[in-house]
């Protein structure tokens, strides 16, 4: 294992070892690679696809693409995932990305109301890593705050967070407390072409 993709894997691994990992940032910054290289080392894995990533194509060997157009079909699919994970038949399922299939209820829903659906998932979700998965959530970054979207409902997973940035030829890991997202408490970085070729490698892309 190439040492950009071994150091990686160790950065993100221990942050996942709880249980749930949030990874967070702007578009363009390897967030559903991360995912799926997650999905990888933990399979067999789900990778629920919402919104623009309900078009990720295929996934490597024993990590499951599931695309999704609505939220009702994201959360009938996060249900079976909890009886998979009790039963030892899963290890991981990632969401990419977390709260897109919600985005078309703003129109005609509250804010509240759309809040609960989202916990209503969240709890699911807990519910699956008390059943022995590993969770991942890819959510969007609220740059106000520098926290990823609808943190106060992802509270409620008790993640680790780990906001990705990619600037200036280097990809930048950063864990962020999750009862402060502006506190650092570890970081990785490597030059984002290495990072891009490794993963492409390990997800058999290359």
């Amino acid at each position: 294992m190439r040492p950009p993709l071994r150091d990686l894997l160790n950065f993100l691994g221990r942050r996942l070892e709880g249980g749930a990992l949030v990874v967070y940032g702007e578009a363009g910054s390897l967030r559903t690679r991360i995912a799926l290289l997650l999905c990888a080392e933990h399979r067999p894995a789900l990778y629920i696809g919402a919104g623009r990533h309900s078009r990720v194509g295929r996934g490597p060997e024993g990590v499951t693409i599931y695309p999704t157009r609505s939220f009702y079909e994201e959360l009938l699919k996060v249900t079976e995932v909890v009886g998979l994970c009790r039963a030892g038949a899963m290890r991981l399922v990632a969401i990419d990305e977390f709260l897109a299939n919600l985005v078309p209820y703003r129109a005609s829903l509250s804010e509240a109301y759309i809040g609960r659906m989202a916990l209503a998932e969240v709890e699911l979700l807990g519910m699956a890593r008390d059943g022995g998965c590993k969770v991942v959530l890819v959510c969007a970054e609220d740059r106000r705050r520098g926290a990823p979207l609808a943190l106060r409902v992802i509270r409620q997973l008790k993640p680790r967070l780990v906001r990705v940035e990619a600037e200036e030829g280097v990809l930048v890991a950063e864990e962020r407390e999750l009862g402060d997202p502006s506190v650092s408490l570890g970081r990785y970085e490597a030059p984002l072409d290495d990072v891009v070729s490794v993963i492409s490698e390990a997800l058999g892309y290359a």
